[in-house]
């Protein structure tokens, strides 16, 4: 993240003088103009965490409006980390701004998450309207699903009818298409009209010259034998390949099948678009959604209107961070919250009703796109277009860097005002400028030479670069790549499989180094991989596959002991039974026996860690190098936090071992460095990083974009198209180059721009020079600075010797880095962190609410009205399952926004504006009349000070205390006497209104007694009943004898 983006301040004569930024004028627009809707283009190292951060401070700083704007802000972010981040920064800058505790409270309950995680949020609210299940579980990896969905498949292509289908079939297998369907990352769509299968006409192919070097007479006899098989039976025909590649054939072929390939085109997304929808419904009705899911489903919802009202309703005001990394469905659904509520269509096809003022902002840069598929950038660069040529939204642009010192400045300016050129699809270069009191900075070129063999591999020339570069990083030493520690080095590669030499090579001069790319999913690293193993056994004690990887990998027993025990018997490997015998296969599988014995009963987290503990999970973890896999232990304590939260979700250790399986394939976020070692990262998992030193190396070597192509293959475009064999891809080669070759400029762009005072550049053009000179798929190239080149002077112009920098070493003294805090490993416990804080539970202050003292009720889903209130807003289940629950909720918001002071006609206004929300209309007019007769009668009663929804935070004891919500505290100032009013939208009847009085008796009594102490004033209380329009009014007496009863009590029954 950037640096303070606000001002800087110089020195001038002695004295501090405020120094304005060359863009402060944007960034306070930004920041002040709540009113307006701004489209802003960031720059690298720009602070627009700092930009959104400012403009949030100033939401706060609105007073009322405040308490109205914070709980309604959406602030979308790539990463979890990043939104994490960024809140935690915003409330601190709230607390050092000296807000009131009222500010911070509504900021408590602004958002701040993913798109995925807001996504869910309006599914969890408004899911029932698409007949989603109560639970859905987000799942990564969907094998077992997709294997069960298939062999549920009887046909495929359905929409297409007989004629259609059955020619498809015969070019297509079923599997393809349903491969295709599979693919999460295209949304297809059916195509809008489907002619017959067309004849194709061959004629110009059976007329080419024919050359028996060029294999044209056996593409010929090919095609001949196709044709037979195509007209003359229904056997399967696929498409027959090209046996030639002489250039003037291959085109006439391709025009001659491309009306056959067209067709089976729109016909295979047809079935994609069928297979998609049927695959999706399967899942959901196994509580089953892919995050593409999540997105399209909030896609629905908003092309529902009074959905679509009701959301719009919420005026929410979003703030989305990182633009260019969001597709269209995405753009969609935070776009369309955001416009009138009665809008009609989606905005960017009709252009009308756009995003409400002040309600619409996001931030991104074209240059730092590298995410997406390269239509998303195209959309991304029309949506801000059209925002800005409709006058929805404002362009601002941030060009001052606070990450990058004036040499990496230069160097950037100089060199990619030249690529990013816009033209041919390629993004606008956006000129960099410096900030006030820069510093020097330094880029560097180390030249590796030409004393190479290159009879030796690429593998082995690579392994010679690194060990070259680890050797000149050793003699340069910190001091001169200006950096304060080794884990402000970063090493940056474009491929994840180029980290390795390098790594041996640093470790090799006794440099520390951790590797950050080698684990990009979750189940890449050991402690993930290895408890959700142990808990798969656990549940299936016969999964004999298993239970051998789990010998193998976690209790490291060789092939050969686990071959002499099966003795060619895999059903061995089972501890459902004990094994007789002994050896160490034979008392590893008793063992876990044993694990599995004592977990019967044992509630989740609980059962957890008892594996861990009797398996030593955690020491075996512990012995894994550090510099390879990182910090396995702290990885496996996350991963019992995990099993603490699912316990509190109910969920078994089935359920839960499931969960893990599921997210085998998800991504890791990329973490800050714990240990002081070099950093070696992939680009694509730098971005949003910085480093003091970043070195580039491996500059000419191929990159291998194209990898392993498997058909069919989706083609984005305007009108996708599907790709069946290379010949398909033949006219599209050079756009498919240009484009990817473009997303890697951008990447080298990203790499280039993570240093803040050293930028080193390895030149190692000799290394891997081929007999046609450097290959285009590389950096060097990508950069326009091999020989000849329009950068190849300003490269070759750079200095080769580092230098230390006293300036900047005296910043650095200014604003020392903290040290990295190791105090959980200094205990030296073997119990782990999580024992660690069980042995100082007895100091920490249990909470009580209300709510837990209310009835007892079936354990449910959900929980009840009460509780839901009472739950912080991101700890509260994924649905609303229970529909009393729906409508106690809506009730209690409503009831809110009654403005009790003013006149009846304002009432009923802020009734009927909040009716359409209502999950039971019909019930809330009744019970609505009913309050209003109430209130007309007991006119006295609502008069005086009136607080709705009032938090109270009251200590108990010494080890308790209760803190909730009360639905209506009335303050009589004559009188000065408090009334406690408490809703209770249960359906009842009158003559059951005593029932109704004793169950809520001691949730009414804590309430009382809470505001008694607080305020040290008489206090009253009392429920009104919706259902029946009654106030149920509790004495003194019975209160205080209530209190005295639940003091008494045992701890275990007051919070039951």
């Amino acid at each position: 993240m950037g640096a303070d983006a606000s001002r800087f301040h110089a020195r001038k004569g002695g004295e501090n003088e405020v120094t304005a930024i060359a863009d402060e004028a944007a960034r306070q627009r930004f920041a002040h103009e709540l009113d307006r809707n701004f489209s802003v283009i960031a720059s690298a190292g720009s602070g627009k965490t700092r930009a959104i951060t400012e403009r949030i401070l100033e939401i706060a700083k609105q007073g009322h409006r405040a308490l109205e704007w914070l709980p309604q802000l959406v602030v979308v972010t790539y990463t979890n980390r990043a939104a994490d981040e960024m809140q935690q920064r915003t409330r601190q800058r709230i607390l050092e701004a000296g807000l009131p505790l009222e500010i911070v409270e509504a900021f408590g309950r602004a958002y701040f998450g993913t798109i995925h995680a807001f996504c869910m949020k309006l599914l969890a609210t408004y899911g029932h309207r698409l007949g989603l299940p109560a639970r859905l579980e987000t799942i990564t990896d969907d094998d077992d699903l997709w294997n069960e969905f298939v062999q549920q498949q009887t046909e495929i292509g359905h929409s297409l009818g007989h004629k259609n289908r059955r020619p498809l079939l015969r070019l297509m297998q079923a599997q393809q298409l349903m491969e295709l369907a599979r693919n999460q990352d295209h949304h297809f769509v059916p195509p809008q009209s489907l002619g017959q299968c067309p004849e194709c006409d061959f004629s110009k192919v059976e007329a080419a010259v024919e050359s028996a070097q060029t294999n044209i007479p056996k593409a010929k006899a090919q095609l001949r034998g196709w044709l037979r098989r195509w007209h003359d039976t229904d056997e399967f025909a696929p498409w027959p390949p090209c046996a030639t590649t002489a250039k003037e054939f291959t085109s006439c072929w391709r025009e001659a099948f491309r009306p056959l390939r067209e067709w089976a085109s729109a016909c295979a997304s047809c079935v994609a678009a069928e297979v998609q929808r049927d695959y999706r419904e399967f899942r959901l009705a196994h509580g089953a959604i892919t995050y593409s899911d999540q997105v399209a489903l909030a896609v629905e919802l908003l092309r529902l209107p009074d959905v679509a009202m009701q959301i719009r309703g919420k005026n929410y005001r979003v703030l989305l961070d990182e633009a260019q990394d969001t597709d269209p469905q995405q753009f969609c659904v935070l776009l369309e919250t955001t416009r009138p509520v009665k809008a009609r269509g989606e905005w960017l096809q009709t252009k009308r009703d756009p995003p409400r003022l002040g309600q619409f902002c996001m931030v991104g840069d074209f240059q730092q796109s590298i995410y997406r598929d390269p239509n998303d950038l195209n959309h991304y660069r029309t949506l801000h277009d059209a925002l800005v040529e409709t006058r929805a939204a404002e362009q601002l642009k941030f060009s001052v860097t606070f990450r990058l010192d004036q040499a990496q400045l230069d160097f950037v300016n100089e060199t990619f005002v030249k690529i990013f050129n816009n033209t041919e699809g390629q993004v606008e270069f956006v000129k960099l400028s410096p900030r006030p009191e820069i510093l020097p900075g330094q880029v560097i070129r180390f030249e590796l030479g030409d004393d190479i063999d290159l009879s030796l591999s690429e593998t082995q020339r690579a392994q010679a670069e690194a060990e070259r570069l680890a050797k000149w990083i050793r003699d340069v030493g910190l001091q001169k790549l200006r950096a304060r520690c080794w884990r402000e080095v970063a090493v940056l590669c474009p491929r994840k499989t180029w980290l390795g030499p390098l790594r041996r090579a640093l470790l090799k001069e006794r440099i520390p180094v951790e590797v950050q790319s080698e684990s990009d999913r979750q189940a890449e690293h050991p402690a993930y991989a290895w408890l959700t193993a142990l808990l798969a056994i656990m549940v299936d004690p016969n999964a004999s596959y298993e239970i051998v990887g789990v010998l193998r990998e976690v209790f490291g027993l060789s092939d050969d002991e686990l071959a002499r025990f099966a003795q060619g018997d895999g059903y061995k490997f089972q501890f459902e039974h004990k094994i007789p015998g002994r050896g160490a296969v034979a008392g590893t599988l008793n063992l876990l026996r044993r694990v599995r014995d004592v977990l019967p009963h044992q509630p989740l987290f609980s059962a957890v860690r008892e594996i861990v503990r009797m398996t030593q999970l955690r020491e075996r973890l512990r012995d894994l190098p550090r510099e390879q896999f990182g910090d396995s232990v702290s990885e496996l304590e996350k991963l019992l936090s995990a099993a603490a939260a699912a316990e509190a979700q109910q969920e078994s250790l089935a359920d839960f071992a499931l969960t893990l399986r599921r997210n085998f394939d998800k991504i890791r976020e990329t973490e800050p460095a714990e240990a002081d070692a070099v950093q070696l990262i992939t680009a694509h998992k730098a971005k949003g990083s910085e480093w003091d030193a970043v070195i580039v190396p491996f500059l000419a070597r191929e990159a291998r974009l194209g990898g392993n192509i498997r058909y069919p293959l989706v083609i984005p475009g305007e009108q996708p198209f599907i790709a069946f064999d290379r010949s398909d891809r033949a006219n599209l080669e050079d756009e498919m180059k240009k484009i990817q070759r473009q997303e890697m400029e951008r990447l080298l762009y990203v790499a280039l721009t993570r240093a803040r005072h050293t930028l080193v550049l390895a030149l190692d053009a000799e290394f891997f020079r081929g007999k046609r000179g450097v290959h285009s798929d590389t950096q060097l190239k990508w950069l326009q600075a091999d020989a000849n080149e329009p950068n190849y002077m300003v490269v070759s112009s750079l200095s080769d010797q580092a230098a230390a920098c006293e300036e900047t070493a005296a910043r650095h003294m200014a604003a020392a880095l903290e040290p990295v805090a190791d105090s959980l490993s200094a205990l030296r416990l073997e119990t782990g962190w999580v024992d660690i804080a069980r042995q100082q539970a007895a100091c920490i202050i249990q909470t009580v609410t209300p709510s837990q003292l209310g009835p007892e009720e079936e354990p449910g889903e959900t929980p009840d009205t009460e509780e839901w209130i009472e739950i912080e807003p991101e700890l509260r289940p994924a649905r609303i399952a229970n529909p009393a629950t729906r409508y106690g909720i809506w009730w209690h918001e409503f009831a809110q926004k009654i403005p009790w002071l003013s006149e009846g006609n304002a009432w009923q206004a802020a009734f009927e504006a909040n009716l359409s929300l209502s999950p039971e209309p019909a019930r809330s007019k009744r019970e609505w009349k009913l309050l209003t007769k109430y209130a007309s009668e007991n006119p006295e009663f609502f008069a005086g000070n009136i607080f709705a929804e009032m938090p109270f935070f009251w200590r108990m004891n010494e080890q308790n205390c209760l803190e909730g919500l009360i639905d209506v505290a009335l303050f009589q100032p004559h009188e000065k006497k408090w009334f406690v009013l408490d809703w209770k939208t249960n359906r009842i009847e009158r003559d059951q209104i005593d029932k109704l009085r004793v169950a809520y008796r001691p949730q009414i009594a804590a309430y009382w007694k809470a505001v008694t102490e607080i305020t040290k004033r008489p206090v009253s209380a009392g429920i009104y009943s919706t259902a029946t329009g009654d106030l149920i009014a509790y004495n003194e007496k019975e209160l205080a004898e209530e209190w005295e009863r639940l003091r008494g009590s045992q701890r275990d029954e007051l919070t039951r």
